[in-house]
């Protein structure tokens, strides 16, 4: 599955310095509201993850056709 939650947890802390250094409020809070963004998605991520994890668990596997030559 494409998307690395600690790739994102990264970029939210890039943001927050970011937001730390900002020359105003706007910019400030533009960063803090894409930092919040990029930790959602992480948590997004960890979930489905997580829960294809489990479906892989009970689904039934298909029979390898190779396997039964």
């Amino acid at each position: 599955m494409p998307g690395n939650p600690e790739e994102c947890r990264r970029h939210a802390a890039n943001c927050l310095r970011l937001a730390e250094q900002a020359p105003s409020p706007e910019v400030r809070e533009h960063f803090l509201t894409l930092a919040e963004r990029w930790q959602q998605l992480a948590a997004e991520l960890e979930s489905t993850q997580a829960f294809l994890e489990a479906m892989d668990q009970i689904a039934p596997k298909p029979s390898d056709p190779s396997a039964s030559s």
